[in-house]
């Protein structure tokens, strides 16, 4: 069997022959198979070079004919224009074609305006087709690989929405990429127009409606300190470039091992001009862990486990709540519908094991089951990223809620703007909405109180508390302390001065014994001295006072310490 191209400019008229004839051989042989390529002149040229460049052939004219042989394979076989195709035609199917010039004419612009009718209506049927951009960040990951089947069939955005897909990464993962989108476009999706591989952020967030960041900075050796810092630094990035390239009403969804919440935060922080509801973090993988365990324990499918809560921090310090939780489909002594469920916490019925072993369980869940794969899981995480972005573009399923990361208004006691982990059901017209009814016993919100402070202290590495202000030193009370000691130590030495005065004079007098007169005066204007300076001086002049009452106690008279007054009198002073 063989197949016939003849391809040609629309308003070529040897290419109206050599369709015509072409026509005549398809309907007369049944084996004769025809494919025709019609290109506008402004089209041809380049087309034509283009092709038998590929091919090896020389030729420069329209129309071109070649055949290429459908049952053995190999390369077509050039034939060329349209009188080598008539010759070829009489050869070896004894047709020829009957057409004149004018009517050549005719049907070559017959044929012209068929083309620029057919384009347009193809460039009209294009119009109505407008699929939006997603872009999956860290491309090379196997978690972004696992998604893309669900993605492309339409599980994920809806059974009719069309999609371009950005696989953003590195340059130096630009190869392993290019296999990737190979694939992607091996996967035959109708909704899939398109695979592009990007190493800009610049222009893989631009015009995107749904944006998916995976993890890209690894701990490793690093303190939780330093890994915090680099992750603030590439979120800053990616926000600031997502507030200006991306749509307004793109949707983030932040997700991974790594601090999820934090890294929201940070996006939300710097993208003023994107709702912040639209900026979300994934806890489904956590979640879906726990269910599993539970699932195992009571030996039902895990998505018979519902209403299960993580609340705080997923991959942090977080709490698992199954005082809602629900399960379905348990093969017990009491039985109903599809929609009849029986509490979690009664059907496990052993408390000690819900706080204890299960919560081991959970937490190692991921590391058994890499230790039995010898890889890493990413199957899962790449399902509960589809699961909670299909919920969000489509709603979630009725009288159920799910466990979402999303910007606290206050809810539950959580602080403003505080990225948490809450209950949440999802709209279909692709919003959530935060679970506010639940009553919340003691122990759930000391755990809550406890995951805020590990929040918190992720937040503080990059945006420390400030501490309050020590209060300032009064300089001029301490100014007018330290004067009013000056002048007390300046009426101290008056007095001592006198003193001496009053001892010479007293020698001069009685011969150069003491008197008690004359020491008991010396006591009163010491004591009084000493009353001023402590008045004055506020206790910096105590010990010079001291000494004062003690000069006077040695010259014979008893003070009381209480109020520092000599215990005579004047009165009482003999005479000369």
């Amino acid at each position: 069997m063989a197949k016939f191209v003849i391809a040609g400019e629309a308003d070529c008229p040897y290419y109206a022959r050599a369709e015509l004839l072409g026509d005549k051989l398809a309907i007369n042989l049944p084996d004769f198979k025809l494919h025709k390529i019609v290109k506008t002149p402004d089209e041809w040229r380049e087309w034509l070079s283009s092709e038998c460049q590929l091919r090896g052939w020389k030729h420069e004219k329209s129309p071109l004919v070649w055949r290429e042989l459908i049952d053995r394979g190999g390369k077509g076989v050039l034939i060329g224009g349209a009188n080598e195709f008539q010759e070829y035609a009489q050869g070896y199917y004894g047709f020829e074609s009957s057409l004149v010039s004018d009517d050549m004419k005719n049907i070559a612009a017959e044929n012209k305006q068929l083309k620029v009718e057919k384009d347009k209506e193809e460039a009209d049927y294009k119009a109505l087709s407008n699929p939006v951009h997603v872009c999956i960040t860290n491309a090379s990951s196997n978690v972004c690989y696992n998604m893309m089947d669900g993605l492309c069939r339409g599980e994920v955005l809806g059974s009719g929405v069309e999609m371009i897909i950005h696989l953003l990464d590195s340059s130096d993962q630009a190869e392993y990429l290019d296999g990737t989108k190979m694939e992607v476009e091996d996967l035959a999706h109708g909704l899939m127009k398109g695979v592009v591989v990007e190493t800009d952020p610049n222009v893989a967030f631009k015009d995107c409606s749904y944006i998916v960041i995976l993890d890209e900075i690894e701990q490793g050796e690093k303190s939780k300190d330093a890994w915090i810092k680099e992750n603030h630094e590439l979120f800053v990035k990616y926000a600031k470039i997502i507030d200006s390239v991306a749509s307004k009403s793109v949707k983030v969804l932040i997700a991974g091992y790594g601090p999820v919440n934090f890294n929201a935060s940070m996006m939300i922080k710097n993208t003023p001009s994107i709702p912040r509801q639209n900026i979300v973090a994934v806890s489904r993988m956590v979640e879906n862990q726990a269910k599993s365990v539970i699932a195992e324990r009571l030996k039902i499918n895990t998505a018979g486990v519902v209403d299960l809560i993580i609340w705080g921090n997923p991959n942090g310090e977080h709490y698992i709540d199954l005082s809602r939780s629900r399960v379905h489909g348990y093969d017990g002594a009491i039985i109903g519908p599809d929609s009849f469920s029986l509490s979690t916490l009664e059907m496990v019925f052993d408390s000690k094991w819900a706080t204890t072993e299960y919560l081991e369980l959970v937490k190692t869940k991921k590391s058994r089951t890499e230790e039995a794969l010898q890889h890493p899981a990413t199957f899962s995480m790449a399902s509960a990223i589809n699961s909670t972005l299909m919920h969000w573009c489509n709603g979630s399923p009725s009288s159920q809620f799910f466990s979402l990361g999303v910007s606290s208004e206050g809810w539950y006691g959580v602080p403003q703007d505080l990225v948490f982990s809450f209950p949440v059901t999802m709209h279909p017209k692709g919003y959530w909405i935060v679970v506010q009814d639940i009553d919340v016993s003691e122990e759930v919100k000391t755990k809550i109180m406890e995951t805020i402070k590990d929040l918190e202290s992720e937040i503080e590495v990059i945006y420390p508390r400030p501490k309050p202000p020590s209060p300032e030193p009064d300089t001029n009370t301490n100014a007018d302390d330290a004067n009013k000691g000056e002048g007390a130590d300046q009426r101290l030495e008056t007095i001592v001065e006198e003193k001496k005065e009053l001892s010479d004079e007293g020698d001069a007098t009685t011969g150069g014994s003491a008197t008690e007169g004359e020491t008991t005066t010396t006591g009163e204007e010491t004591a009084s001295a000493g009353e001023e300076t402590g008045t004055a001086g506020e206790g910096t002049q105590e010990k010079t006072t001291e000494e004062a009452g003690k000069e006077g106690t040695e010259g014979g008279e008893t003070t009381d310490e209480k109020t520092e007054e000599p215990v005579k009198s004047d009165e009482q002073l003999p005479t000369e």
